[in-house]
């Protein structure tokens, strides 16, 4: 293993630095303008920069068939778990095994410094997200409400203000998400500024 490769770095951050700007543009620039879901931005950008490091070492490798099958076993237990894991949850989660995964390969076609770049990169942009980026922007929690005169079309300011009196969020808007007509009740996602 080499300690440095200034062509493989260069080739590193100016590919890294292609896809980081075209994923900001259609994630923060496009989705989150319009759909802004923390968790799920968050996620994306994320995937992508995990998935792109991974491909990236990966393709300059020889890797044997026993080594390609272990990577999907490991996927696929993402898949087929057995508890409830959030999104963000979820994201750290391929985080923590695409780190693993990229320090633990042995890596003779690559150098120290690239290797190093590329941790630092994950790390880096997940701090970033997580203290500046999406910092500020809205949760959201599940809620059952049982009051569904206030869901009629044209009372949106009365429900409005019936959730932040019941809840004492600050609610700054909220999705219907499904009615039951059967215990007159109505599954809501309220979307509020944490104090």
């Amino acid at each position: 293993m080499t300690f440095f490769d200034a062509e493989e770095l260069i080739n590193l951050l100016f590919k890294f630095g292609f896809n980081f700007i075209i994923i900001t543009l259609l994630v923060r620039g496009i989705y989150y303008r319009f759909s802004p879901n923390k968790e799920f931005a968050f996620t994306f950008l994320l995937f992508n920069v995990l998935i792109f490091l991974a491909c990236f070492f990966m393709s300059n490798m020889d890797i044997g068939m026993g080594f390609a099958f272990g990577l999907f076993a490991i996927f696929g237990l993402l898949r087929y778990r057995t508890i409830t894991v959030p999104i963000k949850e979820m994201t750290y989660l391929l985080s923590v095994i695409v780190i693993a995964v990229l320090n633990a390969v042995p890596m003779t076609s690559f150098s120290m410094v690239t290797i190093m770049m590329s941790n630092l990169l994950i790390l880096g942009l997940t701090f970033v997200m997580e203290v500046y980026w999406f910092s500020d922007a809205d949760q959201y929690k599940m809620v059952y409400y049982e009051n569904i005169d206030l869901i009629e079309p044209g009372k949106e300011n009365e429900l409005l203000a019936d959730l932040k009196a019941r809840t004492g969020l600050n609610v700054s808007r909220f999705e219907i998400e499904e009615f039951n007509f059967l215990r007159d009740s109505t599954l809501i996602k309220l979307y509020y500024t944490p104090k």
